[in-house]
């Protein structure tokens, strides 16, 4: 019988032990994040950032500010010069640079497409918008975004900039319909295409998606609260996204105060449902509705401002010094 040959699939731990400690070791001397920070301190903490080749849902409900909380991180990471391209299936461009300037410029949107500003608006805005004019951001709008339009589409801007992530804003809106398909096998092509497409562009990938309307008919603080089944149309999306986050206003059901007695009002939770290997947890930020500006609590911000995590490990550490020395005998261990 004749010898099957076929290539090694399994690795031994030695190996990826050796790969681990040296990633490990690169990642606490760096004072940079590995993946890309969305702007939000504790919500970094917890995820580590966008990573590469990685597929991140967002969900959320009507009015409760998805779309806001992707168009303020974005904001976030373009004033840090981070290329972003941001695919719109919902809205036409200008709208999001409508709501974007509000949210840049502190301006209430409704003001803006009224053309209603006080003289201080009016200066600020002059001021602001010249923040905007290099930002790295592309956007491209299309109804019912044909899935090869957007494949070809981030392709082409990967190789024309130095994109770093992609954002789209309604997961139901791609389009990739075959015959006699049905929804829920359509998304689960659709999540299957945006994993290949993270792996081959070696990038992030940010996308929302709606939730079913179960939620509106629960009742009580625990009930409105936003659950991985709620996400619309398809268990694929859970089952392969990443990372899946759900945008929660409890304030929008009439329920201000939490069981911990927190004053909810303004607030924006952000639950982070499913995070791959990493703990999950729940953050809050603060929302001004008339702006759309999501941003971080006072006492966040000012915690942020304390030395890193990444920088007080690149002192004298016991720890990263075993870790120096594991990697020193790379040459002998047996492997």
């Amino acid at each position: 019988m004749d010898e099957i040959m076929c290539d090694i699939g399994y690795s031994g731990i030695q190996e990826m032990l050796k790969d681990c400690l040296c990633e490990i070791q690169a990642k606490a001397s760096s004072l940079s994040m590995q993946g890309v920070p969305s702007g939000y301190c504790s919500l970094d903490d917890l995820t580590c950032g966008f990573e590469k080749g990685k597929v991140y849902v967002i969900g959320g409900r009507p009015s409760m500010g998805r779309e806001e909380f992707m168009l303020s991180m974005i904001r976030n990471m373009i004033m840090e010069k981070v290329d972003v391209l941001l695919f719109s299936t919902n809205h036409m461009k200008r709208d999001y640079i409508y709501r974007l300037l509000s949210i840049h410029c502190n301006i209430p949107s409704l003001q803006l497409h009224k053309g209603y500003l006080e003289t201080m608006e009016w200066e600020r805005l002059d001021h602001e918008v010249d923040t905007l004019y290099d930002a790295p951001l592309y956007i491209h709008d299309a109804f019912d975004l044909p899935l090869n339009e957007l494949v070809e589409t981030a392709r082409f801007c990967r190789r024309s900039s130095d994109l770093k992530i992609i954002f789209i804003d309604c997961l139901q809106m791609i389009d990739f319909t075959k015959e006699n398909e049905n929804p829920s096998e359509r998304i689960a092509r659709v999540m299957y295409s945006l994993k290949q497409l993270a792996n081959f562009l070696n990038l992030p990938i940010v996308v929302g998606s709606m939730l079913n309307r179960d939620i509106e008919c629960r009742k009580g603080l625990k009930g409105k609260r936003p659950h991985l089944m709620d996400l619309a149309k398809s268990s694929y999306i859970e089952e392969m996204a990443d990372v899946v986050m759900m945008v929660h206003r409890p304030a929008y059901y009439g329920l201000y105060k939490d069981d911990g007695d927190r004053d909810l009002h303004g607030l924006m939770e952000i639950c982070v449902m499913k995070n791959g290997l990493k703990p999950l947890g729940d953050i809050f930020l603060d929302y001004q509705w008339e702006t759309g500006a999501v941003s971080m609590m006072k006492n966040e911000r000012e915690s942020c401002s304390k030395p890193t995590r990444q920088k007080e490990l690149k002192t004298d550490n016991k720890a990263l010094k075993s870790l120096g020395r594991a990697s020193d005998l790379k040459e002998e261990l047996p492997f």
